[in-house]
């Protein structure tokens, strides 16, 4: 493998967005998000997308292709993200499967009233739709992983 991390910046997001079309997710190009990426030589198997809120960072989207999966990649991406965006805290929406990895790399669970902004409307929503998901949330600072 001939692994790349790095902050992805190009106005044109349409790399992302085929992307996203090759793991079934739907993607509306957004240039306010930060996209952090993972390259196996020139192709493009992981991303991380965050987009900023007035008090965090919110981390809308995080795809790794399966056969990457398991290896410390998504770890090592995500450490990525996170250094670089040491201003705020990060908060995510996570599945119950999902919770151990975001746990392991540095989240904690997050209380839906300490929660302010766009991201509460949303999270209710989501909850009264039936989704059972969790907020968690990674303070700046709180843990590394070696790359």
């Amino acid at each position: 493998m001939e692994l790349t991390f790095e902050e992805y910046c190009d106005a044109d997001l349409s790399l992302i967005r085929d992307y996203y079309e090759t793991t079934f997710s739907y993607y509306m190009p957004d240039l306010s998000e930060r996209i952090f990426v993972v390259r196996d030589a020139h192709w493009l198997i992981g991303a991380v997308r965050l987009r900023e809120e007035e008090e965090y960072y919110h981390l809308c989207g995080f795809r790794l292709l399966p056969h990457y999966q398991s290896l410390g990649l998504g770890s090592r991406l995500l450490q990525l993200a996170c250094q670089d965006l040491i201003s705020k805290p990060i908060i995510c929406q996570a599945l119950p499967f999902e919770q151990p990895f975001y746990h392991k790399v540095g989240f904690v669970d997050l209380a839906l009233e300490e929660l302010k902004g766009p991201l509460h409307s949303h999270f209710i929503k989501q909850h009264q739709q039936g989704y059972q998901i969790e907020l968690l949330i990674r303070y700046p600072g709180e843990y590394a992983v070696a790359l």
